[in-house]
């Protein structure tokens, strides 16, 4: 098996790098597209005297893998800070963050600065 140089590796990290920048960006802007879409057909049956709630609702039921994959990779992004800013253990970060939800478990990282690391 052939190693890579390190200017080589670099050059290869930052290309899989914008790629898959690339495509969150396509995926982040598609579902921001079906989401303005959404709420101006949603507003419109606000007027005509529709059940807002059971509509979104029913959203949230059509899309809820969705919800789930979005739920889950705020808990990663969370976590990954905790590690790199706080100096915690990212496992726990993680189980923190799906039980408390990301901002909950950030606070409550954020208090802890000067207690020594796990």
């Amino acid at each position: 098996m052939k190693v890579m140089d390190k200017p080589a590796r670099e050059k290869l990290d930052r290309a899989l790098s914008r790629i898959m920048a690339v495509f969150v960006a396509l995926l982040l802007g598609s579902l921001v597209w079906k989401g303005c879409l959404w709420a101006w057909d949603w507003y419109g049956t606000l007027e005509s005297g529709g059940d807002a709630w059971a509509s979104v609702w029913e959203v949230l039921k059509q899309n809820l893998s969705v919800v789930v994959l979005v739920y889950g990779m705020m808990c990663l992004q969370a976590s990954g800070v905790a590690e790199l800013k706080f100096n915690r253990s990212f496992l726990k970060a993680f189980a923190l963050a799906l039980i408390l939800t990301p901002p909950v478990m950030m606070g409550v990282y954020g208090h802890k600065k000067d207690q020594p690391v796990d």
